[in-house]
């Protein structure tokens, strides 16, 4: 099957991500929206933000190492097999996770929600296939499919019944048939029947395991101090603060479109030992990430407070003043996530763990201190310090890295 060229690929995912990331912002705000408080709105942002654990867990970052694998030293089947494993250990151990930390009403929202992201972490493998061979139109049609369909599906639904719970029932029943789409689309590039031996199972875990430990220390960044804010100043608080940063979440979503087509070009020029090629397009990619920060910036501070008092109502206003941290939380939430992908590239997982890390244990701290002083920005405060940290740790590693150039066994799994 004919490749498409690079653009073209950024095209198809960039469009196709665009529609899911609107759609996924469409559903917060009717949820604000169409309930008399934001009690709903703070019991969804918390099944997201677990869920955002249980999605890190269950990719054990294979999609960074899968299109990175430019030797082909892991064959799409075993990635495969590989995925349904991870997926049956996160569901277990989020499950638990979520049933110790959450208040009882929110139990069954939360794991519904857990079982709607598992078939999206199901389908990103397949998409893997898919970027290997270059046929990212399949990941965009895949992901304007669902997002429209879930989104119509929660609409109709929490409309006309009001309830969370058989809201998300709903958009599991509309977008798991989409799995079948993608995994003819895959097939026919790939032989995608999962297969795989212990041993090789065993390997690739132990050979991810760093980088999956540091992509949940990258999450519980975000998801422990908005989890604080939920405990400390309640659900609608965090309903609130959910709803007014969302539009930030455009400039994280732009960032990866930016990225995730250009990992296995990253990859392949660090086995060329081509380490001004490298350089450059990570300055490249920098440079687009503060491009789009900045227009982002002068389009909410100018357009901001009327967008979200059309979309959320008058009572938002009083809100708006959440929005520029959480803008610059959401880049550096951005830049970790591109640097934590670009160290696996290079195959560095013990940089990747060491920065998120110490991201984490940063955020901790602050997590306490700066939301009991200035509440909702305080979520964005803490997370922009230790992303901060986290970021600057992760260069280092990368230059180190590139210094040293590829090992013998950096291409084996």
């Amino acid at each position: 099957m004919q490749e498409l060229s690079i653009k073209r690929n950024m095209l198809w995912n960039s469009a196709g991500s665009l529609v899911y990331l609107m759609s996924q912002w469409v559903v917060t705000v009717l949820v604000a929206r169409l309930s008399p408080t934001y009690d709903a709105a703070g019991v969804l942002a918390l099944a997201m933000a677990v869920s955002n654990i249980f999605v890190h867990i269950a990719l054990y970052k294979i999609r960074a190492y899968q299109v990175s694998d430019v030797n082909r030293a892991v064959s799409a089947r075993e990635y495969v097999a590989f995925r349904l494993i991870t997926i049956g250990v996160a569901f277990a151990v989020v499950g638990a996770y979520a049933l110790a930390t959450c208040a009882t009403a929110a139990y069954v929202p939360v794991l519904l929600y857990l079982a709607f992201r598992a078939g999206e972490v199901f389908i990103d493998v397949l998409h893997g296939v898919d970027q290997q061979n270059f046929r990212m139109d399949f990941c965009g049609k895949s992901l304007m499919a669902r997002g429209i369909l879930f989104l119509a599906a929660f609409a109709g639904v929490f409309g006309v019944t009001g309830d969370l719970t058989l809201a998300i029932l709903a958009m599991i029943a509309v977008t798991y048939p989409v799995i079948v789409y993608d995994v003819r689309c895959a097939g026919k590039l790939d032989a995608l029947r999962p297969s795989i031996t212990p041993a090789r199972a065993w390997k690739l875990a132990r050979t991810c395991l760093p980088a999956v430990l540091g992509a949940v220390f990258y999450i519980c960044v975000a998801t422990v101090p908005r989890q604080y804010l939920g405990a400390w100043a309640g659900d609608a608080a965090l309903g609130v603060y959910a709803s007014v940063c969302t539009p930030a979440v455009a400039v994280q979503a732009g960032a990866s479109y930016l990225y995730d087509p250009l990992l296995g070009v990253f990859a392949q020029k660090f086995a060329d030992g081509d380490r001004r090629g490298f350089w450059g397009l990570l300055g490249k990619v920098t440079a687009g990430i503060a491009a789009l920060f900045a227009a982002c910036f002068a389009l909410f501070a100018f357009a901001g407070e009327p967008l979200l008092v059309l979309v959320f109502g008058p009572s938002i206003a009083a809100h708006v003043y959440l929005l520029y941290p959480a803008l610059v939380c959401v880049v550096l939430t951005a830049y970790v996530s591109f640097l934590s992908d670009l160290l696996i590239s290079v195959r560095d997982m013990r940089g990747n763990l060491v920065g998120n890390g110490a991201g984490f244990l940063v955020s901790l701290p602050c997590s306490v201190v700066l939301v009991q002083a200035f509440g909702g920005n305080g979520v964005s405060f803490a997370v922009s310090v230790a992303y901060s940290v986290a970021s600057a740790i992760m260069l280092a590693f990368l230059a180190r890295r590139l210094k040293e150039g590829p090992a013998r066994g950096d291409a084996a799994a």
